[in-house]
């Protein structure tokens, strides 16, 4: 995104140092930090906020905090969008199935919900923080050979991160080691045969502008007009 909008100023934030250490833009920035904290900076101050992927890092009531955050940092009139992935996907044969419930359980151990995405769903969590022009999309992407490139990558990653689940599977989950194991070889012949997919959410809105009563009778009359940031200052 730096290298695509060279005038803005682009921020990273992650609670892990997985940052680059080279070829980094001159205008882009990573900091560590745990968003469940808050976020260091003041009101108002990005014209564009994206989050992706934290499904397993927050739980309902982080997501309520977190999401007002996002709103307060925003500008008015700036962007905030959400990206998340479904906890359990869609055409899962039996084994595929069977692991994805033993991960909603072992989350749910430590109060996550791994489907955010459909209740309360991330419209709805924007609208909570008083979000306008609240948009969302629902994307289902095939995962395994029969979905190409994306598809086998989606594979790979997927399998990759039961892998190093296994330990919290059988602690947490309730899973059987050895029916772990046998239900993740069956599951790459299973997403062939069932054509099962990856389903991601993508949500986002404006922070409203200062003049608060005008928009938000526009807003309800079905008068709000929106559009995609065109030159983002992006977390």
């Amino acid at each position: 995104m730096a290298n695509e909008f060279p005038d803005a100023i682009v921020t990273g934030i992650d609670m892990s140092s997985v940052f680059p250490t080279t070829i980094i833009p001159g205008n882009c920035r990573f900091i560590q930090h745990n968003i469940i904290q808050g976020l260091p900076f003041p009101d108002n101050h990005f014209d564009l906020v994206y989050q992706r992927l934290l499904i397993a890092g927050l739980t309902p009531a982080n997501w309520i905090a977190v999401v007002a955050e996002l709103e307060r940092v925003t500008k008015p009139g700036g962007w905030i969008e959400l990206v998340e992935v479904d906890g359990f996907g869609g055409n899962n044969g039996p084994s595929t199935a069977k692991i994805w419930g033993w991960v909603q359980t072992a989350f749910a151990a430590r109060g996550m919900d791994t489907l955010v995405g459909r209740q309360p769903g991330l419209a709805n969590l924007l609208k909570q923080a008083n979000v306008a022009n609240v948009r969302h999309d629902i994307l289902k992407l095939p995962t395994g050979e029969h979905g190409g490139k994306i598809g086998t990558l989606l594979m790979e990653n997927e399998h990759s991160f039961w892998n190093a689940m296994t330990p919290v599977l059988l602690h947490a989950g309730g899973a059987d080691k050895y029916e772990l194991e046998r239900a993740m070889d069956e599951s790459r012949a299973e997403l062939e045969k069932y054509k099962s997919y990856h389903i991601f959410y993508n949500a986002y809105g404006q922070k409203r502008e200062r003049s608060q009563g005008m928009e938000k009778e526009e807003e309800e009359a079905g008068k709000g007009s929106w559009s995609r940031p065109s030159r983002p200052v992006a977390l």
